[in-house]
């Protein structure tokens, strides 16, 4: 008996079976490395709310789950989507080992090895990741059994990346003004000093590399000591991450500090031969810090993407803490000779949220195609479009408590069914700010029933037949609630047209308390988002290797949050269409824009599923699946937020028939999905052969995948007269002339801009309510991926047996470039053209495991 860690773990499906030999293993690579390659590293990833969940399902889509059984224990909010079910308060049993085992690993990867990206420039630079640590497990006087993990991650070197900067005759000045010639040169400064060298597909795209700095570390300990006649299992864990982020432009991303710390106890006591009562507590605390580096200019400064924006995003700085404090009892009865399985319990929460953290605390200035300019001209005259900013006192302090109520049976109805039923009440409370500096208007959502059905059922025919169905629900998240901090009377947002650069809040009386404010207002009947989920599937062994599942998974979504923003300008009679007039064309002239979070989201998913595996035959063992599935949905999906960037990418063109305009596939949305997961275990040399202890022991894995592209949107990139409607908002998007191009996959550097060509578009003209193209018409480019891994086991005995493993994985085997989407703003200069990919080159790691 031993320890075992597989550092790179794939998602691995698991049913309840009715028969225990109904389901064959997985193949043993599905255990080992992942289906998706190794995500480029120039594509920031913040670790914070749904951030990495929506940037990985913008790279390689979401992955359609049948989840065939949903306890009433846990959440199971968006599993058909692949994520997973919500953690139990509940810890569980360790399996007791007789003596102490333990294990420790080192895995390295060295740019010596890998490839280079699609549009690097020059030789791969110097770079290299260590990930190490070890894990022990035994009894110990007074603790029990004790299991500690640590492990340690550390990133150095550099990342390359492409960017648009300015060309060498466009950084100085156009104005003769001192004053702004020094700031618009400092802010020239911020990009790199190297001329653009990649004119083949952009004249301002520069290659170029960043150096990064990135630790984590982890910490866990787990003791099981006696506890009279019940058994109490105690755990605590650390982590802690670091990092200095790449800066391709100054200040382009935020350094990050992420520490958690969570700790658990549960007490398991039998109350009979048929029941156990198990009570449990868990604390856990998450401190977010994600700051602007050093060298970032100040504010945040946007080009309408025709060139790199200077950063980071608006939503930085974040420093947040979070703490959790749960509280639950489960109750469960087997008696014996029963065809019942019975739980029941509850579960209380109080959640509290300290920080600060808002949109455009340092400022934002648009520079857009305006005045008869392109952004770029408009730089160097220093002549902005808007300025954003929040004033006033914005830290704060939310409390607020949950609950959850659930019962279940798992019924053998007969020999052939089994049965599940339960119930699950959810209750939150409505967030109050400890020091009444602001005022959350909806009232606790205090009306959460979730029903659990499933049937599995074994016909006379070897098919086991599975359907379930669940109402599971989301939460109103913290980052959504707490944009209630930047309203009247402690915050001001003020918002700007055609604004002076070195003084933007000149024209402003921040101490007026009748000057204008965009305030954004939480719905007072807003509620947590629900689901409805429901499958079907149909599986049984075809003869004694293989098996057969065919299934279908569905989901109706509502009520998801979504952002509305009102009060745009619009036409008046005797009043040019400028974007100098569109303070005076708003129906409030209390406000600038205004923003709404509702529950106006709807979502749908369906998609079909058809898997084969085989079990190890002469060494072989495989896993082919395909899935066909459509999810569309109105602007918002699972992972939306109705904060920060969220408000950008789901911004309605009119303020008008909002939920008309913005419906369209969803931004994970893949049609095709083929994987195919497979191991070789390379044939054994005899016990006498001199070779076997090099010979012997290998084994090759893969992963390939196939899926289609993700759906693209395009926009016009500028609110200025002669490119969109000049209402104040910049989420238009133009007219479409030639239809024919609609649908199609925009894949590669060379053909990107002869589908995306000018001609095929036009500007909206100022007044009207949008553009002509759709949401979600066009798919990037789709993903084809190869990872491969070797590995040799040794295998002594010294007293008890040891194991050594070397393994070699390869990321991204056939070096095949994914490439983002194209730049998809009509009024950038590089519209239409592909400058990045989602994935790195050929990626080698080596790895080493000693186990005992």
């Amino acid at each position: 008996m031993s320890f075992q860690r597989f550092i790179f773990l794939m998602p691995v499906l698991t049913l309840p079976l009715l028969a225990q030999n109904a389901a064959p293993a997985q193949p043993r690579t599905a255990e080992r490395i992942g289906a998706a390659a190794q995500r480029n590293e120039n594509v920031a990833v913040y670790q914070i709310d749904t951030n990495a969940a929506r940037e990985a399902n913008v790279r390689v889509g979401s992955t359609p789950t049948i989840v065939s059984e949903m306890p009433a224990e846990s959440n199971y909010f968006a599993a058909e989507h692949g994520k997973a079910p919500g953690e139990q308060v509940f810890l569980k049993p360790s399996k007791r080992l007789a003596d102490w085992h333990g294990e420790f690993f080192e895995q390295h990867q060295n740019s010596v090895f890998n490839s280079r990206t699609f549009f690097q420039v020059g030789a791969v630079k110097p770079s290299h990741r260590n990930f190490y640590g070890g894990r022990a497990g035994g009894k110990l006087p007074f603790l029990g059994y004790v299991t500690l993990s640590a492990s340690q991650r550390k990133i150095r070197g550099m990342v390359n990346g492409n960017v648009l900067v300015p060309l060498l005759s466009e950084r100085t000045p156009l104005t003769s003004d001192p004053e702004l010639r020094s700031l618009i040169s400092r802010w020239m400064n911020a990009y790199p000093s190297e001329a653009p060298n990649r004119p083949d597909f952009d004249p301002r795209a520069l290659n170029t590399n960043a150096r990064q700095i990135s630790d984590s570390a982890d910490l866990a300990l787990r003791a099981e000591p006696n506890a009279g006649k019940g058994r109490l299992i105690l755990s605590y864990g650390l982590q802690r991450q670091r990092q200095h982020a790449f800066q391709l432009v100054a200040g382009q991303n935020p350094d990050t500090e992420i520490h958690g710390t969570s700790a658990r106890a549960t007490y398991l006591r039998p109350l009979s031969k048929e029941t156990e009562l198990a009570l449990a507590f868990a604390f856990t605390r998450t401190r977010s810090v994600l700051a602007p580096e050093p060298n970032a200019v100040g504010p945040r400064v946007r080009f309408g993407y025709q060139i790199e924006e200077l950063g980071p995003d608006s939503q930085f700085p974040i420093n947040r803490a979070q703490n959790g404090f749960r509280y639950g009892a489960l109750w469960s009865h087997q008696a014996q000779g029963s065809k019942h399985t019975l739980t029941a319990g509850a579960e209380f929460a109080r959640y509290q949220l300290n920080g600060i953290e808002v949109n455009n605390q340092r400022g934002l200035f648009w520079f857009t195609n305006n005045y008869g300019r392109s952004a770029i001209e408009n730089l160097r005259w220093g002549a902005p479009s808007m300025y954003e900013t929040t004033t006033g006192e914005l830290a704060r302090g939310f409390r607020n408590w949950g609950a959850n109520f659930f019962a279940g049976d798992k019924w053998k109805a007969t020999p052939r069914m089994q049965i599940y039923y339960g119930i699950r009440y959810s209750l939150e409370t409505a967030p109050y700010e400890v020091n009444g500096r602001t005022q959350i208007p909806y009232g606790c959502d205090c009306n959460n029933f979730s029903p659990r059905f499933s049937i599995a059922y074994q016909t006379n025919t070897a098919w086991t037949l599975r359907t379930a169905y669940t109402t599971t629900f989301g939460q109103i998240l913290p980052v959504t609630f707490q944009q209630a901090r930047i309203n009247l009377p402690e915050v001001r947002y003020v918002q700007l047209q055609n604004p002076s650069l070195l003084h933007p809040l000149s024209s402003v009386n921040l101490n007026d308390p009748a000057a204008r404010t965009s305030p954004t207002f939480l719905s007072p009947d807003m509620v947590a988002p629900y689901s409805h989920q429901y499958n079907f599937s149909m599986e049984r062994k075809v003869g004694q290797v293989y098996f057969l599942r065919a299934g279908y998974v569905g989901s109706r979504s509502f009520k998801l949050l979504n952002d509305y923003q009102q009060n745009r300008a619009v036409p008046v009679a005797g009043i040019p269409l400028t974007t100098a007039t569109v303070d005076q064309r708003r129906p409030d002239q209390r406000y600038y824009d205004v923003k709404y979070i509702i529950n106006g989201g709807i979502a749908y998913l369906d998609a079909a599923q058809l898997e084969l595996r085989a079990t190890p035959r002469h060494g072989l063992a495989w896993n082919f699946t395909y899935t066909f599935g459509k999810a569309i949905d109105e602007g918002t999906d699972y992972t939306f937020t109705a904060a920060n960037k969220d408000m950008q990418t789901g911004r309605n063109q009119a303020q008008y028939d909002s939920a008309k305009d913005r419906k369209g596939l969803s931004l994970f949305d893949s049609t095709h999905a083929v994987k195919l997961a497979y191991s070789y275990e390379l044939p054994q040399l005899g016990s006498r052969h001199s070779l076997r202890w090099l010979l012997n022991g290998w084994q090759a894995s893969g992963v390939t995948m196939f899926k289609t592209g993700t759906p693209l949107t395009l926009y016009v990139g500028s609110d200025g007269p002669g490119y969109g409607n000049v209402d104040g908002g910049p989420g238009d998007r133009p007219n479409i002339l030639d239809p024919s191009i609609l649908g199609q996959t925009i894949s590669h550097p060379d053909s990107a801009p002869r589908i995306l060509s000018r001609e095929r578009f036009s500007y909206q003209s100022p007044g009207s309510l949008a553009g002509s193209l759709g949401h979600g018409t066009f798919r990037k480019s789709p993903i084809a991926n190869f990872n491969a891994a070797m590995s040799k086991q040794w295998h002594w005995y010294a007293g008890r047996e040891w194991r050594a493993v070397l393994r070699g994985e390869f990321y991204n085997f056939t070096n095949h470039a994914q490439f983002d989407e194209p730049q998809r703003n009509l009024s950038s200069p590089a519209f239409g053209k592909i400058t990045n990919t989602l994935n790195d080159g050929r990626v080698v790691q080596i790895g080493l495991q000693f186990i005992l």
